[in-house]
């Protein structure tokens, strides 16, 4: 962590920069909340997240996985990041040269990456999933891509997360 006046209205210090290491132990800290699932509904058949915490250095989502649902083939432009799975089964396909590799997560089992990395994230289990995800600096796009015969196509880039 570095230590550095931040660039918020009171110009207060604060942290602007995380390790992976560092993304990982916070999810783990948020993920700790016995009160986590309060945040979403559980039953919902779509996709839902909530901002959980929010600077310009860091953002916290909380993520609602019902059976089934993915994300699609993004990355995070700009954005490092971590998540972790605090309920259910989540697999990652993470995109390397001309093909995906597929990572499982059950609950307690998390990851970092770096900006730009590809993926395609769904809950692979029974039942919703539940999930924390850090971003730094904040999320503000993401690139959206499609799967053709010659590997991944940008199709281009979409706003993401909550400006505040």
């Amino acid at each position: 962590m570095t230590l550095a006046p931040s660039t918020t209205r009171g110009g207060t210090a604060g942290v602007n920069r995380f390790t992976p290491d560092q993304l990982l132990r916070t999810a783990r800290l948020f993920a700790s909340d016995p009160d986590l699932e309060r945040h979403v509904d559980l039953t919902a058949t779509e996709r839902q997240w909530t901002v959980l915490d929010s600077t310009p250095h860091l953002q916290i989502w909380l993520l609602t996985w019902p059976e089934g649902t993915g994300t699609g083939w993004h990355d995070h432009v700009e954005s490092a990041g971590a998540f972790l799975t605090v309920r259910g089964h989540l697999l990652e396909q993470s995109w390397h040269g001309r093909r995906a590799e597929s990572r499982s997560l059950k609950a307690g089992d998390g990851r970092s990456f770096g900006p730009r990395h590809v993926h395609h994230v769904a809950n692979a289990g029974v039942g919703a999933a539940l999930s924390i995800h850090l971003y730094t600096p904040r999320l503000t796009a993401m690139t959206r891509y499609a799967v053709t015969p010659d590997g991944l196509r940008a199709k281009g880039i979409e706003r993401a997360g909550v400006d505040w």
